[in-house]
């Protein structure tokens, strides 16, 4: 009988609901049927209305399996779809300035190395902190009275103590506070000439200033200094 076939099928509850295994695909609604054909009693044969409805209920569970498994193929196609865009457009911002959210200090091809951030309001006080690959403090810079909005400022390469910093990767924080001493709120970016463009693992990554900014992390693309100067 059907309940006593039902109870056959393996069924694993789990505190968050029931597992894959607990989920009546197609073949085991197709493998219940059948069984319960063979099974039923030969005195009250199922009725062909009771054997219409199962057949429909298993047309809907593979047309529901169907149905994800297309779903499942949009959004692959999708996101290639996606990827590709990204990678050929980000050929085209080669030449261009971008600004992104990061904390790295960006080093023209000059030997200029520039610290950008954005204040959320008026700061009455703004310490920028460079630190080094292995975390360690080497630079503090104070400055006074910064308007909202972003700002850009140098540093010379020089720790506390005026000695020349090896080349390498740093990295900055900001901190500033209103005329009240509150907490303003700073983040810091990375604004500097689109050089090239880095591709790993089918995703693309700009190179600003000798630095890499993830293309997700990017905020704005225009045009540079030289760009507006022409007529």
């Amino acid at each position: 009988m059907v309940g006593e076939i039902s109870a056959s099928v393996p069924v694993t509850a789990t505190t968050s609901g029931l597992t894959s295994e607990a989920i009546m695909a197609k073949d085991d609604f197709l493998k219940l049927l059948v069984t319960q054909m063979q099974n039923q009693d030969p005195l009250s044969p199922m009725e062909s209305q009771e054997f219409a409805s199962q057949l429909a209920q298993f047309s809907t569970v593979e047309q529901l399996e169907n149905i994800d498994s297309n779903l499942s193929q949009s959004v692959q196609l999708d996101l290639m779809l996606t990827q590709a865009i990204n990678n050929t457009l980000s050929v085209s911002t080669i030449g261009k300035q971008a600004k992104g959210f990061g904390n790295l200090v960006l080093i023209d091809e000059a030997g200029d190395a520039h610290l950008s951030f954005n204040l959320g309001e008026f700061a009455k006080n703004v310490s920028v902190t460079i630190k080094d690959e292995q975390g360690f403090e080497v630079r503090t810079l104070q400055f006074a009275n910064m308007s909202t909005g972003d700002h850009t400022v140098s540093w010379d390469l020089e720790n506390e103590a005026g000695e020349r910093m090896p080349e390498g990767t740093y990295e900055f924080e900001v901190h500033a506070v209103n005329a009240e001493d509150s907490q303003v709120l700073a983040n810091c970016l990375m604004i500097g000439n689109i050089t090239g463009v880095r591709y790993e693992e089918s995703q693309a990554y700009l190179l600003v200033d000798n630095q890499v900014i993830s293309f997700g992390n990017v905020m704005e693309i225009g045009m540079t200094d030289t760009d507006e100067e022409q007529p």
